[in-house]
């Protein structure tokens, strides 16, 4: 009974916490929904994530990562400045093996948003282009919404590099994919935000169109505002081209929203003051001018602002004849754009020296990576000539063991042909024994020679010739149809040797040993070089002379003949014998 009380707890605290980690997905996917719906919503987000920011090691290691992924995200839209990589690099390595598509993306994208928090440029560019591989722009839930906005910080980046082509085509893929995310109000918004490459390229014209026709796709979503903005946006080209009636219509429209800049940017508001006394200047109200330049003077900070400030001032100083204020402003202005010319050659300084750092180190990851994958390509070829040379041996050594086992079986064949041969007369000889017959007493005779031959012919083979080390050239000599032709004949008296069979006899013999033709059958006589062949085959000199039809006394005197003419010395026939039967 106890045991079954302890086992359903177990049961109830493993359900209890299934249920805790659903708590937590539920809860992340209510914060991710939430700060979907504006950047605003992205702070309500983040409390939800921090309210359980102290739960986290109850979090299973997906949980954890996903986490770290909304909680960034949220950062990143709620404008949260980010100050270290560590932790959205964790994320990263994780969902390079884990996870969807669109979360791979995701998790690029944030560390290239932390990276470009950190001012450094070419990483942030490194994993916007990761995030932007990552998307599957063929799935039907592709997240187009992050894609959109992955491209629109690279134009971003490209913008403060001024690199305008890079910043149009960056611009262009953000326009459309919000299109394709049903976002067109940042779709239209990226393709304003073109219109700075068309500035730094020198073509106003362009800036002016697109602005233009920004406003017109505006005012089509009854977005009012930002269509006003829009089409105040050419102001100041317009004041450039001293064009009056386009420059007021343009002003008129950009103060009408009491728009006041990007206050992300820290002279925003000096920016607009400047812009105003420009507008009153041109039209020659020249209180307002001096009014809001003035108060424009006082609150800028940035160089650039107090050049085109100055700048301004100069000219109203020469409007209302003050030529030694107007030549100060001037002065001013200059040292303001010169300042703001080093500042600027400083910052591009920086970001080439961030490039040169990136590229070279870079470079010397490539480098590396490509000296690991040569030393791995070199370490897979020792391996498979290893392989392929364990595989060749193994084969030569089949291949000799197989030979070797080939010629003790036919080595075994012959000794067992003569075993059964002596066991067949010695069967015979008793027989004859047994009958006492007088009359077979030569016969039997024969027959104890002929035990008496093979006895010897065997104790040959056992002493000069072991079963495993018989030559293959002795072996097939010895199992050719030539020499059992001879066997036959040895046992049919009225039996002969035709000349078909001398020529088989001789084709046998010098396929197999072809040092034959030069030593002996160019040195010696047709009825000599029978008899060598038949030295060779092992045949005794008895059935040499009846084959030949000769003595066996004439036999003898030429081989001893032979002796002395190839060997050059004086001796017995079985010398003779030797050399013919070791010629190789």
């Amino acid at each position: 009974m106890k045991e079954k009380v302890i086992y359903l707890l177990l049961i109830l605290l493993l359900l209890a916490s299934c249920a805790g980690n659903r708590k937590y997905d539920d809860l992340m996917q209510r914060a991710d929904s939430i700060m979907n719906v504006n950047d605003d919503s992205a702070k309500v987000a983040i409390r939800m994530l921090d309210g359980v920011k102290s739960q986290l090691p109850e979090f299973s290691q997906a949980q954890k990562m996903r986490y770290e992924l909304l909680r960034h995200k949220a950062m990143n839209k709620a404008c949260i400045t980010f100050t270290f990589d560590s932790v959205m690099k964790e994320v990263v390595d994780y969902y390079d093996h884990h996870g969807s598509a669109n979360e791979r993306m995701l998790a690029n994208y944030a560390l290239g948003c932390v990276y470009r928090d950190m001012h450094e440029a070419p990483m942030a560019l490194e994993y916007y282009n990761k995030a932007t591989e990552q998307a599957d722009t063929t799935a039907a839930d592709c997240d187009y919404g992050t894609l959109y906005r992955v491209y629109s910080q690279m134009g971003f980046l490209f913008s403060k590099q001024y690199l305008p082509y890079q910043l149009l085509d960056a611009f262009g893929k953000a326009e459309k994919y919000a299109y394709l995310a049903k976002d067109t109000f940042n779709a239209i918004v990226n393709y304003q935000n073109r219109g700075s490459a068309y500035y730094y390229l020198g073509n106003t014209d362009s800036v002016i169109a697109i602005n233009l026709h920004a406003a017109s796709l505006f005012k089509q979503i009854g977005d009012d505002y930002n269509a006003m903005i829009a089409l105040g946006c050419n102001f100041g080209y317009y004041l450039e081209k001293q064009d009056t009636i386009k420059a007021k219509k343009a002003f008129e429209a950009y103060f009408s929203t009491g728009y006041e800049g990007n206050l992300e940017y820290e002279d925003s508001k000096a920016y607009v003051l400047c812009l105003k006394g420009s507008y009153y200047l041109f039209v020659n109200k020249l209180d307002s001018a001096y009014a809001n330049l003035s108060l424009s003077l006082k609150l800028c900070k940035s160089y650039s602002v107090k050049a085109t400030t100055t700048k301004a001032l100069a000219q109203y100083y020469a409007k209302v004849n003050q030529p030694a204020m107007a030549m100060k402003y001037a002065l001013q202005s200059s040292e303001y754009n010169d300042s703001d010319l080093i500042g600027a050659r400083k910052t591009q300084l920086q970001q080439v020296k961030a490039m040169y750092d990136y590229g070279r180190n870079q470079e010397i990851a490539r480098r590396a990576e490509l000296k690991a994958k040569r030393s791995t390509q070199i370490n897979y070829m020792i391996v498979f000539a290893c392989v392929v040379l364990f595989l060749f041996l193994s084969y030569v050594y089949r291949k000799q063991l197989a030979l070797k086992k080939k010629r003790i079986a036919a080595s075994k064949l012959v000794y067992e042909d003569c075993l059964l041969k002596l066991k067949r007369l010695q069967e015979e000889k008793a027989q004859l024994v047994a009958e006492k017959d007088k009359k077979l007493a030569q016969i039997i005779t024969e027959k104890e020679n002929a035990i008496s031959k093979l006895v010897s012919e065997i104790h040959d083979i056992q002493n000069r010739y072991s079963l495993s080390s018989m030559s293959d050239a002795y072996l097939v000599l010895k199992n050719s149809s030539i020499y059992k032709k001879i066997q036959c004949i040895e046992a049919h008296p009225l039996e002969e040797m035709n000349e078909e069979d001398w020529t088989e006899l001789a084709d046998t013999v010098e396929e197999l040993i072809p040092n034959f033709i030069p030593m002996l059958k160019n040195r010696v006589s047709d009825r000599d070089y029978r008899i060598c062949l038949l030295i060779r085959l092992g045949i005794p000199a008895s059935l040499m002379a009846r084959l030949l039809n000769l003595s066996d006394a004439a036999i003898s005197k030429s081989r001893k003949t032979m002796l002395k003419k190839l060997c050059g010395k004086v001796g017995k026939p079985k010398e003779f014998d030797e050399y013919v039967l070791h010629i190789p």
